[in-house]
């Protein structure tokens, strides 16, 4: 009776040691079965990179990129445009200053060639119309020379409208008259104005007679 009992104590001994085994076995691969679930869950998390969404923003990229560039281009070409603008009217006031220091050297050297008359001193044009009181009384001689003999107000008005000199105020003819009368290089004779100092051509006749001024010089 206790042989027996002896041979069923080792053999539970030896049930336990098998059921131990195999729950350290379980273990070992309820362990590695975990593991190899969370290395999976791991790699759902990362994935494969998502190459359409990289794509789009992308293009997204690109297209702002583009827009930028454009931009940059529209204005580059609104400024050169303005620039262009400035350099042709910088060259329309360089040639202005060069047509305006070409006048002043013109009148400047007739002027000189010309000169007062001995004796007599010249009065300058001073104020608002000192321009065209200069130009009138400067072109005056060219057309008096020409004519060669006294011509009138009217007369040499009319010459100087047609050399493009324009006359403003109610009565032309008379400014004309005045700037001439106020001169010393200018006489009136023959009933009309005269170069002082000049001879008038032979055989001259005056046809026609225009009104004289009402007041004289004082000598």
């Amino acid at each position: 009776m206790k042989a027996i009992t002896r041979y069923d104590s080792q053999r539970q001994i030896r049930f336990e040691k098998m059921r131990t085994n195999m729950n350290d076995s379980y273990m070992i691969l309820k362990q590695e079965e975990d593991e190899n679930l969370k290395i999976n869950k791991k790699s759902d998390t990362f994935g494969d990179p998502d190459i359409s969404a990289w794509a789009g923003e992308l293009r997204q990229n690109i297209a702002s990129s583009e827009a930028e560039a454009s931009s940059l281009r529209s204005r580059a070409d609104v400024l050169q445009a303005r620039a262009d603008t400035l350099r042709q009217m910088a060259k329309a006031s360089d040639a202005k200053t060069k047509a305006l220091r070409d006048l002043l050297k013109q009148m400047e050297t007739t002027t000189q060639n010309l000169g007062p008359v001995a004796g007599r001193k010249t009065r300058q044009p001073s104020g608002r119309g000192a321009t065209l009181t200069a130009l009138v009384r400067e072109r005056a001689k060219e057309i008096l020379k020409a004519a060669g003999h006294p011509l009138g107000r009217t007369e040499i008005l009319a010459q100087l409208i047609d050399d493009g000199v324009m006359i403003k105020g109610a009565k032309p003819a008379q400014r004309v008259g005045k700037i001439l009368w106020e001169s010393d290089e200018f006489e009136y004779q023959d009933n009309g104005y005269w170069l002082v100092g000049e001879p008038i051509a032979a055989g001259y006749k005056r046809e026609k007679r225009f009104r004289a001024p009402n007041r004289k010089k004082n000598s």
